[in-house]
Formats: structure tokens, C-alpha cells, sequence
């Protein structure tokens, strides 16, 4: 399963316990015939609840980000895109 964040993708992983190290993690759900993976799906919907609850997402439209080359700073992927296309730069960073 992969959870969305408005910019980019992650695998959901389950772990079996909360301390457990990260190589017991469990990356591979059983598809039933009726196409649900069991009570691991339940978890992930209250899991993108609770994160979109949180505004854990990024807003492309009004993050900040600054240019790794020329360190001009830019709002959103609208002035992202420009920047890039005005100067060629295509390296950026999230800042807050």
C-alpha cells in the first residue's frame, strides 16, 4: 500500500510491535478475493485520517521553497515551475 502526501509517495509499513526494529517490518498485505487486505486496511484509513486531521500533507500550492542555486526563494509550484523555467535551475528545498 502506498500513502500520498500531495508531493510524493510512502510505503505503508506495519510493525509488529511499537519498539520493533525496522526490519520486522511487515511492507507485503494478503489481497483477499473480494480485493480488502483485512484489518490492516481499517488501520491505514484511520492512519491518512489522522495525518489529514494533522495537515500532515504538503500544499503544493503554498509551500516555501528556495532555490539551491541562486538561493531565491519562491511560494508554491506555480513560482517554482517559473523560476525553473526563466533560469534553468531545477534544484529547490522545502524550508519553513
Amino acid at each position: 500500500m502506498l500513502i500520498y502526501d500531495g508531493l510524493h509517495y510512502d510505503a505503508l509499513a506495519m510493525s509488529p510491535v511499537a519498539e520493533a526494529p525496522e526490519e520486522f517490518d511487515q511492507t507485503i498485505f494478503l489481497v483477499h478475493r473480494d480485493r480488502t487486505v483485512g484489518p490492516v486496511e481499517g488501520l491505514a484509513l484511520n492512519l491518512v485520517k489522522d495525518q489529514q486531521r494533522k495537515r500532515s500533507y504538503t500544499d503544493t500550492a503554498n509551500f516555501t521553497l528556495r532555490c539551491g542555486v541562486c538561493q531565491i526563494g519562491v511560494i508554491g509550484q506555480k513560482e517554482d515551475v517559473e523560476h525553473a523555467q526563466a533560469t534553468g535551475h531545477v534544484n529547490f528545498q522545502e524550508y519553513k
